[in-house]
């Protein structure tokens, strides 16, 4: 998961030169019995320079509808949400999700701590979303969204932190 959030910052640059955007990306074993927000929330310690546990409340995250959990999670890869400028092509962006959800087998749920629409004027993909809002749960980023992908036996972290 190292190399794949690596490639993905490396695609990070905006159109002025400026680095921008941290990609957390990893997977762990489910531990905790029919609960995997609480075995999100011990993920997260392993990343405590990023997650500030204070942040972290189950009732900022919503399930996501299986119908648009690919595009909206696709729509955070490609680009910087706030100016929605595009750093990689849609194709490439499902490239990069497809790599991390292979290692997820037999997905149950997808929550996010953020809210995502349509919009066709800024995008460059008819499937793709844009972010509206947000609920932060980092130390240090403006901005702090991402999706917690829960199998029968894993979960999934794809998070963003970007401060442009």
């Amino acid at each position: 998961m190292i190399e794949l959030t690596k490639n993905i910052e490396s695609h990070y640059i905006t159109s002025y030169g400026e680095e921008i955007s941290e990609v957390i990306c990893y997977i762990v074993d489910r531990t905790i019995e029919n609960d995997p927000f609480q075995d999100f929330i011990f993920s997260t310690k392993d990343y405590n320079y990023f997650f500030d546990s204070i942040k972290i409340n189950k009732n900022n995250f919503e399930k996501l509808p299986f119908h648009d959990a690919n595009n909206i999670m696709a729509s955070a890869i490609i680009k910087e949400v706030k100016y929605d400028e595009h750093f990689m092509s849609w194709e490439k962006g499902k490239e990069y999700l497809k790599v991390f959800l292979n290692n997820l087998e037999n997905i149950e749920e997808i929550y996010t701590n953020s809210f995502w629409e349509k919009n066709k004027i800024d995008n460059t993909n008819i499937d793709e979303f844009s972010l509206i809002a947000w609920t932060g749960i980092s130390h240090n980023y403006w901005y702090d969204y991402g999706f917690v992908i829960v199998t029968p036996t894993k979960i999934g972290v794809l998070w963003f932190g970007d401060d442009s």
